[in-house]
C-alpha cells in the first residue's frame, strides 16, 4: 500500500489509476483469450462427431 502512495505523490493518480485498470483489464483480458480458446475446441470436436456420425449413416 505504502508503494502505491509513494506512486501517486510522484507521477500523479491519474497515472497510477490507469496502470492499475490496465493491469486488471490485461489480467482480465487473458481469462477471457482462455475461455474462447476452450469454446472453440469444444465447437471443433462436436462438428467432428456429427460429421463421423452423418458418414455414418450415409
Amino acid at each position: 500500500m505504502e508503494g502505491i502512495i509513494q506512486a501517486i505523490s510522484t507521477v500523479g493518480f491519474p497515472i497510477v489509476a490507469f496502470f492499475l485498470i490496465f493491469w486488471k483489464f490485461d489480467k482480465s483480458l487473458g481469462l477471457l483469450t482462455e475461455a474462447v480458446n476452450n469454446n472453440t475446441t469444444a465447437v471443433q470436436l462436436l462438428l467432428q462427431k456429427e460429421n463421423k456420425d452423418k458418414d455414418k449413416n450415409k
